[in-house]
């Protein structure tokens, strides 16, 4: 009988054991699950903060990419003035040419191309050569003194200050374009980095979840 009481009290203390050691574990997988749960609401609130800085550079991109329309718009706008003033241009020296007499310019200045074009891919010999620079020499003083003579009329100098002034201002829309843009592309590609971050951070998360015990 005395045999028999001290199994059951060896029994009870062995229950009692395991009974502590269940308790332990469980409180031990409590006390991690809470500080997993402690992680992963801090890690969803980072979410919330790199989310609301990549809808910041979204929404500056797209309001970057309103001014890059309007500016294109413009510089479109100062391409075809600059076209327009150039036709204007030929139109005014082709009859002041004809007025001065002899070759237009546009005309010497093709013949000066054909003549280079000649020098560099022809093969000859000295002699030719120097007669051919000694050609081209004479067509860019004879265009010297043509658009000389054409600066002489008013409506011409006048035209051609216009035409600089819209190139100019050309020139720089395009580079504000070019800005503009490049700025547009930086915001998207800081967007596309905070969303990317994002995606890492959830599965984190997702790994953090299946480790808590409720």
């Amino acid at each position: 009988m005395e045999e028999t009481l001290e199994e059951l009290v060896k029994q009870r203390e062995e229950l009692q054991k395991k009974a502590n050691e269940a308790r332990n574990k469980r409180d031990q997988l409590h006390l991690q699950s809470k500080k997993l749960i402690l992680e992963r609401d801090s890690l969803n609130a980072k979410i919330r903060e790199l989310r609301e800085q990549a809808k910041e550079h979204r929404k500056r991109r797209d309001e970057i990419n309103e001014r890059v329309k309007n500016a294109k718009k413009v510089r479109n706008q100062l391409n075809e003035a600059y076209e327009k003033i150039r036709m204007k241009i030929r139109a005014l020296e082709k009859k002041r040419s004809v007025a001065l007499g002899g070759p237009s310019i546009r005309k010497l200045k093709n013949e000066v191309r054909q003549l280079e074009h000649e020098q560099m891919t022809r093969p000859m010999s000295p002699q030719n050569e120097k007669e051919l620079i000694e050609k081209i020499a004479q067509l860019h003083l004879k265009i010297k003194e043509k658009e000389k003579a054409l600066l002489q009329d008013p409506k011409i100098k006048k035209t051609l200050e216009e035409e600089k002034q819209i190139k100019e201002k050309a020139e720089k829309q395009h580079r504000q374009v070019e800005e503009l843009a490049k700025k547009a592309q930086q915001e998207h590609e800081k967007m596309i980095n905070l969303l990317k971050q994002c995606d890492q951070i959830r599965e984190k998360i997702n790994e953090l979840q299946e480790k808590i015990v409720i």
